[in-house]
């Protein structure tokens, strides 16, 4: 039997769950639990697990997103992510929360842009000659770097709050998934570190 691997997704508002195996989703889940992830993350490892009929001696592989997004969020599930893989003994896959939703939409090319606050979105695109690196970006320097690339996509887990009411491109709403997260991680098996080398993506910019 294929070792499981269980993926983790608390960079934005959901909290993401899922257990993967051999190229198939056996369980995913998607959880509005506000402040409460660090609390009952475990819980919902758990569950996931039962639910899929494994167990956690059957995980053979962590994949975690590691930021862009909420600093809190990604501090609990990359502290719980490193800590289980840690424990269990297995290797950990980061995954770039941008990287998760630009999958998601399983079609290229497309610019990736979740919220930053302070008129700012953490962006990056994917599948384009001209890449936009992954960042912190003004919304302005967004839109001007839309104006030359008018056949890419945009993307965002929450259009409305992201961008600017005047931005003059339709953007697609999309939600984070745990199961993405984990398809990334079997795609690209090199990416696979020690849970102590795990580092944390926020792409702030300094002040």
């Amino acid at each position: 039997m294929e070792k499981l691997i269980l993926a983790l997704d608390c960079s934005l508002r959901w909290t993401n769950v899922a257990v993967f195996s051999g190229g198939d989703v056996l369980v995913s889940e998607r959880l509005d639990i506000g402040r409460r992830q660090a609390a009952e993350l475990p819980v919902i490892v758990k569950n996931a697990l039962s639910d899929a009929g494994r167990s956690f001696d059957q995980v053979g592989l962590l994949a975690v997103t590691n930021g862009p997004g909420y600093f809190t969020g990604i501090r609990i599930g990359v502290a719980y992510a490193a800590a289980l893989a840690y424990g269990l003994g297995v290797k950990i896959a980061p995954v770039s929360t941008l990287h998760m939703l630009a999958g998601s939409l399983r079609r290229a090319p497309v610019l990736v842009a979740v919220y930053a606050g302070q008129e700012r979105v953490y962006a990056a695109s994917f599948g384009c000659e001209d890449e936009l690196p992954a960042g912190e970006y003004k919304k302005d320097e967004i839109e001007k770097w839309l104006i030359s690339h008018g056949d890419v996509e945009v993307v965002s887990d929450d259009p409305e709050k992201t961008f600017l009411p005047h931005l003059r491109r339709e953007v697609t709403p999309i939600r984070p998934d745990a199961s993405e997260v984990a398809c990334i991680a079997w795609q690209s098996p090199q990416t696979a570190i020690h849970p102590m080398e795990l580092r944390v993506a926020y792409h702030r910019s300094p002040l």
